[in-house]
């Protein structure tokens, strides 16, 4: 068995509602997390800052991976 079929998926592991760090939410939309970062700077992708930490709300991300980025 491979390493990558016993490690849960980002979404898995997540409470629902519970906003994503970037690159967390970089690896579950299958993008780099510059990529996230120029679509948030776009306006493209809201984003909530929470001190220093750049986190993505999970509505957010459900729509992104619906909709595509």
């Amino acid at each position: 068995m491979s390493a990558l079929a016993t490690t849960p998926t980002p979404a898995a592991s997540r409470p629902p509602g519970a906003p994503w760090p970037i690159p967390d939410a970089a690896s579950y939309l299958t993008v780099s997390p510059r990529h996230l970062f120029r679509l948030i700077d776009a306006g493209r992708v809201k984003s909530i800052l929470l001190g220093r930490r750049r986190l993505i709300a999970d509505a957010e991300v459900r729509r992104l991976a619906a909709e595509g980025c």
